[in-house]
């Protein structure tokens, strides 16, 4: 997903990035579309692949979502514990 923030890229190019062969790198590609968090078109005999923007908003939202409980609850545990180590 780094390689392809800078804009589309095809699978060799990405490939050349990497030090994990070809087919990972498409196997890779495939699961991130799935989670539709890339999208891919083809241009001649290559694919290329881009960041799919609103999969990354959807992402984010969980992560910011899941981090905004997670704190909450730290510092609801952290505001109940008393001096000692007790509560």
């Amino acid at each position: 997903m780094e390689l392809l923030r800078g804009g589309p890229r095809a699978v060799g190019e990405i490939v050349r990035e990497l030090p994990i062969s070809q087919p990972a790198v498409s196997q890779h590609l495939k699961v991130l579309k799935r989670a539709g968090l890339v999208t891919d078109r083809p241009d001649g005999n290559r694919r290329v692949y881009q960041l799919a923007p609103d999969g990354l908003a959807e992402l984010h939202a969980y992560f910011h979502e899941f981090w905004s409980q997670a704190l909450a609850d730290l510092k609801a545990a952290a505001e109940t514990k008393q001096p000692g180590g007790r509560r």
